[in-house]
């Protein structure tokens, strides 16, 4: 009996270490090539979300394939390896770089975020970039108003007249972007003077605003609404913050 169970222990025993010698000679670099190509030949959103998940899950080790996925022909693994360094590596100086460079990325899915990204997390370094992205004409208009947002974190003053103009579009986005601007330089924004808003009662999901019908009247009355929130801001500013003001000049 004492036999018996000796070799049973004895068995456990050896399978551990070999289990343990396996591990050791198991090469990291392998697993972190897998989930890169799984998130490669990913065919669905979903597919890639978990891909990228498994892949940076595995920290510092894997930057050097991740930056190298932002340079990918295929626009969801770029997009994926974006939002892998700005979650797992938000200031960290080599995945700044990239994302800097996501900034001239063509597809906005990529130079929108990587634009709000820098300034939301005070990069200093990204401000020339960001400058020049503002100015890209051929940018979508998110992209153009989150870097305007993002120099106004960086205390840009005079991004001031970008960011007012936007705070009476009629575009969701373009308000939502001047607001935070604007209370990035004034510390306040128009929801201090009365505003319900920059979504004006429209649904939010992700990326997408879903654009209510709504009675033409009511519609009219949250647009009155905003512009005497800016009516209001305008004089506050004047006395309050007379050098953002002035930005202003060249408006009137």
């Amino acid at each position: 009996m004492n036999t018996v169970r000796f070799g049973m222990v004895l068995a456990a025993f050896m399978g551990f270490i070999l289990q343990s010698t396996d591990k050791a000679f198991n090469n990291p670099g392998d697993d972190i090539e897998k989930a890169y190509n799984e998130l490669v030949s990913a065919d669905h959103w979903r597919k890639a979300k978990t891909a990228s998940e498994k892949l940076g899950a595995f920290g510092d080790a894997a930057l050097p394939v991740i930056i190298k996925g932002t340079k990918h022909k295929t626009r969801m693994t770029r997009e994926y390896c974006y939002e892998i360094l700005r979650s797992k590596f938000p200031t960290h100086p080599k995945a700044i770089q990239a994302i800097i460079g996501g900034l001239n990325d063509k597809e906005p899915r990529i130079s929108y975020p990587c634009a709000f990204h820098l300034g939301e997390n005070g990069i200093v370094k990204a401000r020339k970039a960001l400058k020049a992205c503002m100015k890209d004409k051929s940018k979508d208009n998110k992209t153009l108003y989150a870097a305007a947002k993002s120099l106004a974190e960086l205390g840009e003053q005079d991004v001031m007249v970008r960011l007012y103009t936007g705070l009476g579009s009629d575009d969701h986005y373009t308000r939502y972007l001047a607001n935070i601007g604007i209370k990035a330089l004034c510390e306040r924004d128009l929801t201090d003077f009365g505003y319900e808003g920059p979504w004006e009662g429209a649904f939010v999901s992700g990326p997408r605003v879903k654009r209510t019908k709504g009675h033409p009247i009511e519609k009219a009355k949250k647009r009155l609404g905003r512009w005497k929130a800016i009516v209001a801001f305008l004089k506050w500013i004047e006395k309050e913050k007379p050098e953002l003001f002035k930005e202003l000049d060249n408006l009137w």
